[in-house]
């Protein structure tokens, strides 16, 4: 696991597609999972494009998290996870703290899945009818999957991570067919307001289906991973591949996030439904280009962001167990693991009519809260000497990672302390 195309190898082929996919394309497919999906439609039917510069911001700060952590992985050789529990050691109160810092790990790890196994469970119900409920058991054959895929992983993510990029690219030219006012989007881009708790509660998700922690995790596993250790001028040249990669992939995934809210608000807001609306009628986004299809296209990319996402956050999963527990765990078995403690939640909130939007939202909301715990060491890491060596931060940089994560932990702590969650009502 971890092993890229070897472009040492006279392979055409393979070569280019070394040079195409790398860390960043995997873990860009993480930014278009079902979370963004519910975060962003809700937010464009409810408020319109009042939350669009959160997209946005989001999708900066996104960017700035995975190229350092990236640049951690190159530079330490090490992951954030390691670096953190090589600082706490070992041994009497410091196993305690150990376990204390894997907890929002742990639940990171949960709240991934949940989203996840819900988008499978609802690309099952769009495109075949099966009840949410029975699709959710269904939906535990991805185990399978992964299992019968593990010695072909990477073919299996490039084909996936390709019909999401299709689905991706099919709302980006739907704001073409419906013929949106630039200006008015250009406006709410820059226009920056939180009215109410709903919107805190939305722009939450939005940062944690954005900002994805169990992606920062990963980069830095994966940057370590397909390029070794080398001359001070393949570093540098590493570095340089490793910025474009993360900006241009980063970059579609934030336009492609920025185009469901904005696709929410033309298909629900400005024809008057601005109350929330549930998954199963979330596919008229996609009407104006698929016509009478469009549910099913909807469901495939439902269905397609949901195991493709999957893939990823598996990885980060076993990444981060094995840095814990100093353990190898296969895939498969990390997800079954995973899957089987969600079924039990997922279907008991399905059971009792809570609704599928509301349970993607709220996985978001987690994975945000969950944030700190990789971003702030993230950040200190960067920016010491003894660990980059000359590849630490400079200023600006520095300062750009203190602001971002300090407007994450404001964020959040806005929706702690505004006393109204909406969504559990």
């Amino acid at each position: 696991m971890g092993k890229y195309l070897d472009l040492s190898k006279n392979n055409g082929a393979k070569r280019t597609l070394a040079l195409i996919f790398g860390p960043a394309t995997v873990v860009s497919v993480a930014y278009m999972d079902p979370g963004n999906f519910g975060s962003n439609i809700s937010a464009g039917t409810e408020f319109g494009l009042a939350l669009l510069w959160v997209v946005w911001v989001s999708g900066f700060i996104a960017m700035l998290f995975q190229y350092l952590s990236g640049k951690l992985g190159l530079a330490s050789r090490k992951s954030i996870l390691d670096l953190v529990l090589e600082y706490i050691g070992k041994g009497g109160i410091r196993s305690v703290a150990r376990t204390a810092y894997f907890v929002p790990i742990i639940i990171m790890i949960l709240a991934t899945d949940m989203a996840e196994f819900l988008g499978i469970a609802l690309g099952l119900y769009l495109l075949f009818g099966i009840p949410l409920d029975l699709a959710v058991l269904i939906a535990l054959l991805d185990i399978f999957v992964l299992f019968i895929a593990v010695d072909r992983a990477k073919m299996f993510e490039t084909l996936i991570g390709l019909l999401v990029g299709v689905i991706g690219i099919s709302f980006i030219y739907e704001l073409y067919i419906v013929n949106i006012d630039f200006l008015e989007v250009a406006k709410w881009s820059v226009t920056v307001s939180l009215e109410n708790e709903r919107q805190i509660l939305l722009s939450t998700a939005i940062i944690g289906a954005t900002v994805m922690p169990h992606a920062v995790l990963l980069h830095a596993y994966l940057a370590r991973d397909k390029w070794p250790k080398g001359s001070r001028e393949q570093m540098i040249s590493n570095l340089k591949r490793h910025m474009k990669e993360t900006i241009v992939y980063l970059s579609i995934a934030s336009l492609v996030n920025a185009s469901i809210q904005i696709m929410g608000y033309y298909a629900f807001n400005r024809n008057g439904i601005t109350e929330a609306i549930d998954m199963d009628k979330a596919y008229y986004i996609l009407q104006p280009l698929y016509g009478e299809t469009a549910s099913i296209v909807f469901g495939i990319a439902m269905l397609a962001s949901g195991i493709s996402s999957s893939m990823v956050s598996v990885q980060s999963g076993v990444y981060s167990v094995e840095s814990f527990f100093g353990v190898k765990l296969k895939r498969w078995m990390l997800r079954a693991i995973v899957r089987f403690i969600n079924m039990v939640p997922l279907l008991i909130a399905i059971k009792i009519g809570m609704r599928s939007v509301d349970i993607l939202i709220y996985s978001q909301v987690v994975l945000s809260l969950t944030l700190p715990a990789v971003i702030i060491p993230l950040t200190i890491f960067t920016a010491r000497k003894k660990i980059m060596g000359e590849y630490r931060n400079i200023l600006v940089t520095n300062i750009l990672a203190v602001i971002s994560a300090v407007f994450i932990l404001g964020i959040n702590l806005f929706l702690v302390f505004s006393g109204k969650w909406e969504l559990l009502e």
